[in-house]
């Protein structure tokens, strides 16, 4: 299997765009691709480490691309 990038555009709470390159070979979900592009004020963003503590990260996806239904600690979460 070929290792394909995803190519993502991020809003941040400014309103600024950032297009940014997420790779699949790394396993890094969303809140890692913001941080090692360094789109978030350090402490707004991961502060549990990803550990889905804290709901620091949130995020709206606009995409046509079939997603997975929230799973209850998700949505325990919001």
């Amino acid at each position: 299997m070929e290792n394909q990038d995803i190519n993502i555009k991020i809003t941040d709470r400014d309103g600024v765009v950032h297009e940014v390159v997420a790779p699949t070979d790394m396993a890094m979900n969303l809140m890692e691709v913001v941080r090692s592009y360094e789109l978030a004020p350090e402490g707004t963003i991961g502060i549990c480490g990803g550990m889905a503590m804290c709901a620091s990260c949130q995020c709206y996806v606009l995409s046509d691309t079939e997603l997975p239904e929230m799973q209850d600690d998700e949505e325990a979460m919001l």
